[in-house]
Order: C-alpha cells, then sequence, then structure tokens
C-alpha cells in the first residue's frame, strides 16, 4: 500500500524522510520518491523500484530543505513508472497521496476542456491540478487546498507542500489513515505511527475530514469548516512499535486495513484509468477451459463458494467446489477442459496442497490465489494470482478473505470477457462498481458503534444462526466461523429458504438469528424468511436494506448496508460480520487474536 512521510524542521530534512520510508517499505511499493521545499523552488526526485534505488539517486543528485514530503507507490491509476511516481507537483505546489479518487475521469475531462495539460496518467494528478487552478486564483495555500479536495470522491490522504512557503505542510485524509507527531524542532505526518515511532513518544490520529496545517512547526487542525479543534495525542504503545498500530488486536487492525489493501487489489488486476481488465496478469490458457474444480478449507473454502457463484452467474463456467481435505479421498473427473483452482491464505494449508498434488498427479493444470507468493502451493502452481492483503497476523482472516474476493471478481471478468458472457460495455460498468468498494468499506466501517451495541445482544447466548441466499449464503457461513473462531458461541451458517426443513426449530427469544438481506433479487423472499424467525421471537439483527417500510413495524436490530452489484455486495458485507464477531468476542474477554485450538497456518493434514 503507499505511503505518505512529510517532514518539517529547523534543519534539513532530506535524509529523515528517506528513513522513514525505509520504515514503510513493509506496505508494499513499486516507486518512490520526494520532494523539498529550499529557497522558494520544489527539487523532486523519484524512482521506479526500491527505496534503496532512491537512495542510491539522491547521492548522486542530492537536494536539502527544511520542509518535504515522500511516498511509496503503489500504481493504482497509471503505470509503475518514474512520471507516474509520486510526489506530482505543478508550479508551485507538490502533493503526495494514497487511495483512489473515485471521480477521476469526470474531473480530468473537465480539467482538460479548461485547457489543461496532464503529465501523469495517475489520479493523484489531478489533486496537483486542482489547487494550482486554485493558487492562480489568489488563494491562499489553505482555502486552494480546502476547495481543491472538497471536489473529490473515494478514500484519501493528502500532503501538499508549497514553494512559496520554505516550512507550510498541509494534509487531510478520508478513509486512509494518517498520523502527526510534533517534537521541539519537527513536525512529522506518515500514513502510520510505526514509521516514525523513532522520533519521538506521542502521535496524533486525524479523523475523516480534518485538515492539518503545519507552519514553522505551529500546527492548527480544523474541521470540514475550517473550524479549529483538536485531537488527543497518545503515546506511542508497545502495540504501536509491535505494528498494531495503536489497535488493541491485530483482528481489529486488519479490519480497518481493508479499504487500502482492497485499493491495492483490485488496482493489480484492473486498470482505473481505462476500465479495462490487465490481461498480462492472467498469462495462462483459459481458451479451451470449460469447468474449473475449486478446493479450499476454512475462510478460503467460503470465498470459494462466492467464486462458484460468480463464475456461473457472470462467466457462464461450470464449477465444481470441494472441501481439500475431501478432494484427495473422492473419484474426481478430470478431463482436458478443466483445471483447479486451489485457494489459499498462507499457501502451505496442508489439505490444499495435498489436493493440488493429487490434481497435477491428474495432469490437471493448476490456477492458485494466495497471499503469500513464496509458498509451496504458489511453487507447485501453473498461475499465481496474488491477493496483496499484506501480512495477516490474526488467526481469524479479515482482510485475507476480502482480497481473496476481489482477486477471484478480477479473474471472474477477465474470464467472463474470453468467453463472450460480458460485453466491453459491461466489463467498464462493472469495474467501475469496483472501484468503489475502498469507499463502501469506509461507510460500513461506520457502523461499528451500532454493532457495539448489537454485541450485547449476543454475546450471552450459546448459539447463533447466520442466514443468507445467493453471493451472501456463504457469507453466513463465514458470519458463523467468525463468530465460532474468537468467541467460542456455536454458530451455524444455513440457506435462508433451508430454515422450514429443520434449523427454524431452534429458533426462540434466546436464539441470535443474524440475517443477511441486501437489495439484490432475493430480498422480498429473505424478508419473508425473516418475518418467519420473527414470528417464532427469534432475536432478529438483520445486514442489508433495513430502510424499508415492511420493516419499520418490526423491533429488530439493523445495519443499513444498502449497496447493489454482484460483485459488491458479499465483499462489503463480510466487514459488518467480522465487526459482529470481533466485539462479541472482546465482551466474553476472548484471545481475539490467538484463540485456543486454532493456528495461522494449517501446515498438519
Amino acid at each position: 500500500m503507499c505511503g505518505i512521510i512529510g517532514i518539517s524542521a529547523k534543519a534539513d530534512v532530506s535524509n529523515d524522510i528517506l528513513t522513514c520510508l525505509k520504515s514503510l517499505s513493509y506496505r508494499g511499493y513499486d516507486s518512490a520518491g520526494i520532494a523539498i521545499v529550499g529557497d522558494g523552488q520544489i527539487s523532486e526526485r523519484k524512482i521506479k523500484g526500491k527505496v534503496s534505488n532512491l537512495e542510491d539517486y539522491i547521492k548522486n543528485n542530492p537536494i536539502s530543505g527544511n520542509c518535504g514530503i515522500g511516498h511509496t507507490r503503489w500504481a493504482t491509476h497509471g503505470e509503475p513508472n518514474t512520471i507516474n511516481a509520486h510526489p506530482h507537483t505543478i508550479s508551485k505546489i507538490s502533493i503526495v497521496h494514497n487511495g483512489i479518487i473515485e471521480n477521476y475521469h469526470e474531473l480530468k475531462t473537465t480539467l482538460k476542456d479548461n485547457g489543461v495539460n496532464f503529465i501523469s496518467d495517475t489520479d493523484t494528478e489531478i489533486i496537483s491540478q486542482l489547487i494550482n487552478i486554485e493558487l492562480l486564483n489568489n488563494k491562499q495555500p489553505l482555502d486552494a487546498f480546502v476547495h481543491a479536495i472538497s471536489k473529490l470522491e473515494g478514500a484519501y490522504a493528502i500532503a501538499a507542500i508549497f514553494s512559496d512557503y520554505n516550512n507550510l505542510m498541509i494534509a487531510s485524509k478520508v478513509g486512509s489513515p494518517l498520523v502527526f507527531m510534533k517534537s521541539k524542532n519537527k513536525t512529522i505526518i506518515s500514513s502510520d505511527a510505526y514509521s516514525i515511532a523513532e522520533f519521538g513518544n506521542n502521535v496524533t490520529y486525524l479523523e475523516d475530514g480534518d485538515m492539518l496545517m503545519s507552519q514553522n512547526n505551529k500546527i492548527h487542525i480544523f474541521d470540514r469548516a475550517l473550524n479549529k479543534i483538536k485531537r488527543p495525542s497518545k503515546r506511542i504503545s508497545k502495540r504501536t512499535k509491535d505494528g498494531l498500530n495503536g489497535h488493541e488486536h491485530f483482528m481489529m487492525k486488519e479490519i480497518k486495513e481493508q479499504p487500502d489493501v482492497l485499493s491495492y487489489a483490485l488496482s493489480n488486476y484492473l486498470d482505473f484509468t481505462e476500465f479495462e481488465i490487465k490481461e498480462s496478469k492472467f498469462d495462462f490458457d483459459f481458451s479451451n477451459v470449460e469447468r474449473i474444480i475449486i478446493s479450499a478449507c476454512g475462510t478460503a473454502y467460503f470465498a470459494g463458494m462466492v467464486a462458484k457463484y460468480w463464475l456461473e452467474n457472470i462467466a457462464n463456467i461450470k464449477v465444481d467446489l470441494e472441501i481439500a481435505s475431501e478432494f484427495r479421498y473422492k473419484k474426481m473427473f478430470f478431463d482436458e477442459k478443466s483445471i483447479s483452482l486451489f485457494i489459499s491464505q498462507s499457501g502451505e494449508t496442508a489439505d490444499t496442497l495435498a489436493a493440488l498434488k493429487y490434481a497435477k498427479q491428474n495432469k490437471q493444470r493448476v490456477v492458485s490465489i494466495v497471499n503469500t507468493e513464496e509458498s509451496s502451493i504458489s511453487n507447485e502452481s501453473d498461475l499465481v494470482l496474488p491477493i496483496f492483503a499484506g501480512q495477516e497476523i490474526g488467526v481469524a482472516s479479515t482482510k485475507a478473505f476480502t482480497c481473496q474476493l476481489a482477486t477471484i471478481a478480477s479473474l471472474v471478468l477477465y474470464l467472463a470477457g474470453l468467453k463472450g458472457a460480458i460485453t466491453k460495455e459491461q466489463t467498464e460498468t462493472y469495474i467501475q462498481e469496483l472501484m468503489h468498494i475502498p469507499s463502501q468499506i469506509l461507510q460500513s466501517l461506520e457502523f461499528e458503534p451500532t454493532i457495539k451495541k448489537i454485541s450485547k445482544d449476543i454475546y450471552k447466548s450459546s448459539s447463533a444462526l447466520f442466514i443468507g441466499r445467493g453471493s451472501t449464503l456463504p457469507l453466513a457461513f463465514e458470519g458463523a466461523l467468525k463468530l465460532k473462531e474468537i468467541s467460542y458461541i456455536h454458530a451455524e451458517g444455513i440457506a435462508s429458504g433451508e430454515l422450514k426443513h429443520g434449523a427454524i426449530a431452534l429458533v426462540d427469544k434466546n436464539l441470535p438469528v443474524i440475517v443477511l438481506a441486501p437489495d439484490d433479487l432475493f430480498y422480498v423472499k429473505n424478508l419473508s424468511n425473516m418475518n418467519e424467525v420473527y414470528a417464532r421471537s427469534g432475536k432478529i439483527t438483520m445486514i442489508g436494506k433495513v430502510d424499508n417500510e415492511h420493516l419499520k413495524d418490526l423491533a429488530i436490530n439493523g445495519i443499513d448496508i444498502d449497496i447493489t452489484g454482484k460483485f459488491n455486495i458479499p465483499i462489503i458485507m463480510a466487514v459488518p460480520l467480522q465487526l459482529l464477531a470481533y466485539h462479541v468476542a472482546k465482551l466474553k474477554n476472548r484471545d481475539i487474536d490467538q484463540p485456543r485450538n486454532l493456528a495461522k497456518s494449517v501446515t498438519v493434514e
């Protein structure tokens, strides 16, 4: 994921910026750069590749100044090259940016129509150009910055410096993380506290919509209406230095990272500039494939269930789905028109690896979806599709699951286009919908206070049901798994239509029933099933389209995730289920990151 650094100080800041960029390298990147203000001008150095390449470049082409910004980039718009690397400098303004500007096309078209010439292919340059226009209209830097970012849609963190102001930095965030630290001699802003921990003991976390202005080591924070506000500073804890970034548990940290990691998972396979699929990422002959056999375990198996739904309904490809531990003990009907797809976070899951080897023994070509590229499953595969979730430490998978779905969605779009199941225009529409996923996840995270309250109705229960249909049926299974993994409450996921075939016998006033009912073709049927539960006094929590006149008189808990889109629904709806499991487990004082009897990588059969 992209990393942002900004430093203003009484001395030269170039070495400190490079030091911080090295600390941000764990987030992943394909280019790096810095920009420094000195003597009334902005000097820029950027390069494709590692921070060490940038460091060597600067040794041979030194720059210095008391205020600067730095960036490690993971490409979302435009190729990973020097021109597209950050910072992006236009005249007297230079910025770095993390996130995706969703209305990039509309803004760029408007600017081009007004005679603006673009240097790069990035969405970031849009921001530089917008701020520059405001400066040319004689606005002061803060006003120019505010007016420019008010036009942006999406999740982002931005930091800017100005050539006419040697020690001025302005920054803001919506969705993407941004923190700052103030010491006697310098002010530092960063994407995370971990990268700047060596410079001090206290950091302040900006909230969405906040704007920070630092000049001559004096800091002001404003809200969207430019009212001055204060944010509390926090001592950098051992949790931050250990990589928790201030969160109590890795699971919560990883839940909150999903807008960022999904941006990069999706942008690895999809071009959000031209709304095209990056076909080179799928270097495999799929031309004669008529059937895909998917195999996985646990959460990855539920990702496979979603994959089956998408592949059959969007790409018109027949799918067989197998639990990996059962795979090699069954009579499998392999043929030359089938391939095997294996899904594993670690790439080392023993049952999945054994199933893969069994498939290869039967002359099957193998595609794998993994988080760890250097792994046994990767090494045995003909095509590896990394999910780019970054290291996941919490045993209960969160961001790896949604990144698996994002990667699968990209594969499905590629195959659907290859097979002629969807048109070019439909592909563009799907990609535009997928581009909104990071901001939609941000919106779903805003329901955390509501989910905390709902958790209090559930944590004393001995059992729970999760029900769904279509692409949310796998989410019902996944939600139940999350709850039982970390809270130790028995939970079961079932198809909504199967309620009356047995499970409804369990329903009484003590049984929590989580109903997954998004605005899709199953919505009315899901409401009907929910009413069956309500009539039997079940404790209902509905996640989906809650704002409905048919529900206004029902005493139910509601989390209003009102989204549409075949790809978007299961990805977004995973997040409230993760939060629900987390807060129930926290109320029960469980070991959330390391639940009993479980391991992150299951390397025995």
